[in-house]
């Protein structure tokens, strides 16, 4: 259980380490695609995710993880050492392969424990998000300060170091299936292929926009692609992704609001790293102009927030069933992130509003896995989880691109350098809020779900 907290957790660090780092190497490549920073990770996640999950079945979980946490470094240092952003962007394709490992971490966790235990593990390795959200902004902080962005990529692997050294500790997760002519590969790379042009596709909008060839082709493929994908899976014997269980309703639902609402959280601190250490230029930029460290105190009451919601949540989830807290979360963000936008112009507004978004963020990240364990078995949990994990990235992507084209609308550009005005940052909460909001309704079409501890029992 100990083992699998911190890979559990490297894409979050990843994310947060990203998130404080890109405005400095906006400044430092003196680059208008910083979009791509994330879409580069984003698309190799997408494209390896399905064929981790189903070897992940076939060879073993763990032995999975491993090779995609040595993977991932490779990808990490590359980036440290980057000289230029194209190579920085390179590194951090490579390391999208860190994605897969959480989808494969839940079903991990189930494979390993009896039924009883199951609940506390869960409990213990994904709630450790919180303790992550908590600490890892002011030890990005203070390295940023000291070494620049390429401190936080140089942590990054460190950690994934330490991350390989817990999983090899571990013992591995049980078999099923074998590779063999039965192996979807048509499935797989009609699917890998498919969501990774659509993300491509998405994150030209941005600096292309919609009628640029190199954003309606990746699109128009990339549908194709998924399109035939559907009767692949329907008449294979083995298929990679087993499309039947979304014509369930609950599974169906919860991962359309899992997709919505997490994203929604995961990346609204990005909107707040830019507001916080981009100067403050008359005319020009609206930010606050603080140091890396400085953004990360500031954020510790709203870190706290998460982690005390998480705790609780975690609780009574032993007693209740996850959809009522999931829509209290689900509504409390929707309103946090509407309070941020409105009002986020000194320390004090800005500490309040974060904390609305913090507590609903600890709420939803504690209940999003309850959500989906208590619509599955054991056997399809780590398939639901891949494809969870998909479509919140493939909804991320899309909402990345829409998030910059809306901040795009109130930028100034500066010696090569996009800086924001007080607008954009206000629309971009507000873009989250509804979306956000569109997960909260999606999640009223909800029918009753049993308890995470019933659920495993059964």
């Amino acid at each position: 259980m100990l083992a699998l907290i911190l890979p559990a957790q490297l894409l979050t660090i990843s994310g947060i380490a990203g998130g404080a780092s890109q405005p400095h190497i906006v400044e430092f490549f003196r680059t208008g695609h910083i979009v791509w920073f994330n879409l580069a990770t984003l698309l190799v996640s997408l494209f390896s995710l399905p064929f981790a999950v189903k070897f992940g079945e076939i060879y073993g979980k763990r032995r999975v993880m491993l090779i995609l946490a040595a993977a991932g470094i490779v990808g990490d240092v590359i980036s440290a050492l980057a000289p230029s952003f194209v190579v920085l962007l390179i590194g951090r394709a490579i390391a999208g392969f860190y994605g897969p490992i959480v989808a494969l971490v839940p079903a991990c966790i189930r494979d390993c424990f009896p039924a009883k235990r199951v609940a506390m593990a869960y409990g213990v390795v994904m709630g450790s998000v919180g303790v992550v959200v908590l600490v890892s902004p002011v030890v990005v902080g203070n390295l940023i300060d000291s070494f620049g962005w390429r401190g936080a990529m140089w942590l990054l692997t460190g950690l994934t170091v330490i991350a390989i050294g817990m999983l090899a500790v571990m013992p591995e997760t049980p078999r099923r299936g074998r590779f063999g002519s039965e192996f979807d590969w048509a499935g797989g790379l009609l699917l890998g292929i498919g969501v990774a042009l659509v993300a491509y596709g998405g994150g030209n909008i941005y600096s292309l926009g919609w009628g640029a060839s190199r954003t309606v082709w990746p699109l128009l493929v990339g549908l194709l692609a998924l399109a035939a994908f559907v009767p692949v899976e329907l008449t294979t014997t083995s298929p990679i992704v087993d499309l039947r269980m979304l014509a369930q309703r609950p599974v169906a639902v919860v991962i359309i609001t899992t997709a919505f609402v997490q994203f929604a959280f995961i990346i609204s601190p990005l909107i707040f790293s830019f507001l916080a250490q981009y100067p403050r230029i008359p005319l020009a930029s609206d930010g606050f102009g603080w140091t890396a460290t400085h953004y990360a105190l500031v954020g510790i009451p709203a870190g706290a927030a998460t982690v005390g919601a998480a705790v609780v949540t975690g609780v009574l989830l032993k007693h209740v069933e996850p959809r009522p807290l999931w829509l209290i979360g689900a509504a409390l963000l929707v309103l946090g992130l509407l309070l941020f936008g409105q009002y986020h112009r000194d320390t004090a507004q800005i500490v309040v509003s974060s904390m609305v978004v913090g507590l609903a963020g600890g709420i939803v990240m504690a209940c999003g896995t309850a959500m989906v364990v208590s619509v599955v078995t054991a056997e399809e949990q780590a398939t639901v989880n891949g494809i969870a994990y998909m479509a919140l990235q493939v909804i991320g992507g899309f909402g990345y691109q829409v998030l910059f084209t809306v901040l795009a609308a109130h930028q100034v550009v500066m010696q090569g350098v996009p800086f924001y005005r007080d607008a954009g940052y206000a629309d971009a909460y507000r873009l989250l809020a509804g979306l956000a909001g569109v997960g909260l309704l999606a999640a009223l079409l909800l029918p009753r779900i049993r308890r995470p501890s019933d659920a495993l029992v059964n």
